[in-house]
C-alpha cells in the first residue's frame, strides 16, 4: 500500500508540477509549452487567431492551486504531450504553444482567465478546461468568439446536447456513468440501502440523476440518504453523521478529491464505512496517497485504459510523461486523461492541413469513425474507447468500466460498459 502523503509533501509536489516543462511563467499560474520561439500575434484584421507560419496557440484552464489542485495534473500532462509533438517535428511545420491558466476551480474566476487566453493570447482553440460550472461560465463566450472547445473536462450533458457548434468531447456523461454505477450496485452488489455524497452543482446533480435511474432497475434497492458538499468544504462530519444514521451498504461519491477523501477517512475512522463507489473523476492513484488505507476496497468507474498497462500506446504515454514531465507528473488516470484529450485534437489539426482554419478542424473531427489511433507521432491505438464524431454527434464516446482498489492499485472488474450492458 502506498504511504500517506502529508500536506507539506502535496504542496511541494504541486509546486514542482507547476514549473514542469514550462518555458515561461505568467500571471495566474499559466505556462507555455516549449517551442522554438514565441509566435507573433495574428495580423490585425486578418489571419487565423493563434496561427502563424510556424506556431499554433492552444489554451486551457484549471485548478493549478486551490481545493481541487489534484485535477491540475491533467493540464501539466497535456503540456508534456505538446512538448513531445514539438520535439517530433510539430504539426505541418508549426510548433504548438500551449498556454494554461489557474482558475483555482472557481467559476467566478474562469471568465477572466479565458478572456485573457482568447483576447490577449489569441489562442486558436481550447482543450480540456476543467470543471462543470467553470465550463458553463465561459461556454457562451467561447461560442460567440468562434473558438473550438475540444473536450471540456466535464461529463455535463450540456457539452454533447447543448447545441454548441464549437464543442466536441470525448468525456463520458455523468448521467450515463451514474446509471451504470447504480445498476452495478443493484445487480452485482445486491445492496438494499444506498447513500450518496454529491457536489451541489450540475456535476453532482447529473451523477445523482443517473444513479437514481440505475438503482430504479432493481426492486428493493433504495437511495436511503442524499448529502451534498461544496468544493471548499473541509469538515464533512455532518454529512458523515447523516450517512451513518441510515446504515447504508453502499456509498456513491460525486465530489472533488478533497471532499471524497475527507468523508471516506471520517467513516473509516468510525469503522462505519460502507462499500464506496466513485466517479471516474476520482480514479487516479493519487487517491491512494491522499486517503491511505481508507481507500482500500473502493470501486471506481474509469474512462481510460489502466495507466500501468502494457499496451503500446500506454507505454508510450509513460515514456513521454517521464521525458517531458521531468519525472514530476504522476502516472495515473488524471495525466492519462490529458493525453486522451490532446491527441485527437492534434490529429484533427494535422488532418486539417497546412492551410489551417477552425472550420477545417471541425471538418477533420467529423471524419473520426470508431477512431482509436494511431495518430501523429503516436504509435499503437488510443488509450480509451473508439471515438466517433459527426456534424450532429459531438460526444465521441460514452463508455466506462469499473475497477476496485486492491493493495494500492486498481484491478479491473468489468469490460467497457454502456447503460444496460
Amino acid at each position: 500500500m502506498s504511504r500517506k502523503i502529508s500536506r507539506r509533501d502535496m504542496t511541494l509536489l504541486l509546486a514542482a508540477l507547476a514549473a514542469t516543462g514550462c518555458q515561461k511563467r505568467e500571471s495566474g499560474g499559466g505556462a507555455i509549452a516549449s517551442a522554438d520561439k514565441p509566435s507573433e500575434p495574428s495580423p490585425a484584421g486578418g489571419g487565423v487567431p493563434g496561427v502563424t507560419a510556424d506556431t499554433i496557440k492552444i489554451g486551457s484552464y484549471g485548478p493549478l492551486s486551490g481545493p481541487a489542485a489534484q485535477w491540475g495534473i491533467v493540464l501539466h500532462a497535456m503540456n508534456a504531450y505538446f512538448q513531445h509533438v514539438n520535439a517530433s517535428g510539430g504539426v505541418n511545420g508549426r510548433k504548438i504553444q500551449f498556454i494554461y491558466r489557474d482558475d483555482q476551480y472557481s467559476p467566478a474566476k474562469t471568465p477572466a482567465v479565458v478572456r485573457e487566453l482568447v483576447e490577449k493570447e489569441q489562442v486558436f482553440a481550447m482543450v480540456g478546461g476543467i470543471g462543470t460550472a467553470n465550463g458553463r461560465a465561459v461556454a457562451d463566450y467561447l461560442e460567440q468568439k468562434g473558438v473550438p472547445f475540444f473536450t471540456p473536462s466535464s461529463g455535463d450533458r450540456f457539452w454533447s446536447e447543448g447545441g454548441k457548434k464549437n464543442v466536441y468531447t470525448v468525456f463520458p456523461k455523468y448521467v450515463t456513468e451514474g446509471e451504470i454505477i447504480g445498476d452495478y450496485i443493484g445487480r452485482e452488489l445486491k445492496a438494499k440501502k444506498v447513500a450518496v455524497l454529491y457536489q451541489d452543482d450540475d456535476f453532482g446533480k447529473q451523477g445523482l440523476e443517473g444513479l437514481k435511474k440505475g438503482l430504479a432497475k432493481h426492486k428493493g434497492t433504495e437511495l436511503a440518504v442524499e448529502v451534498t458538499c461544496q468544493p471548499v468544504d473541509t469538515d464533512l462530519s455532518g454529512q458523515a453523521s447523516k450517512i451513518v444514521e441510515k446504515k447504508p451498504e453502499a456509498l456513491v461519491i460525486y465530489a472533488a478529491p478533497k471532499q471524497a477523501v475527507t468523508l471516506v477517512k471520517t467513516l473509516d475512522a468510525q469503522k462505519k464505512k460502507p462499500q464506496v463507489l466513485t466517479s471516474f473523476v476520482l480514479s487516479d492513484p493519487i487517491l491512494f496517497k491522499l486517503a491511505g488505507d481508507s481507500w482500500e476496497g473502493t470501486i471506481t468507474s474509469a474512462a481510460s485504459e489502466m495507466p500501468d498497462s502494457d499496451g503500446e500506446a500506454v507505454k508510450l504515454y509513460r515514456e513521454v510523461l517521464e521525458k517531458y514531465g521531468g519525472g514530476k507528473i504522476p502516472v495515473g488516470t488524471f495525466s492519462l486523461s490529458g493525453f486522451l484529450f490532446a491527441i485527437p485534437l492534434v490529429e484533427a489539426i494535422n488532418k486539417a492541413g497546412k492551410d489551417l482554419t477552425r472550420e477545417k478542424v471541425y471538418e477533420a473531427l467529423n471524419t473520426f469513425d470508431n477512431w482509436v489511433g494511431p495518430a501523429l507521432y503516436w504509435k499503437g491505438q488510443n488509450m480509451g474507447p473508439a471515438i466517433t464524431f459527426k456534424a450532429d454527434k459531438r460526444l465521441g464516446n460514452d463508455k466506462i468500466y469499473l475497477a476496485k482498489a486492491k493493495g494500492g492499485k486498481w484491478t479491473k472488474l468489468t469490460d467497457w460498459l454502456s447503460p444496460g450492458v
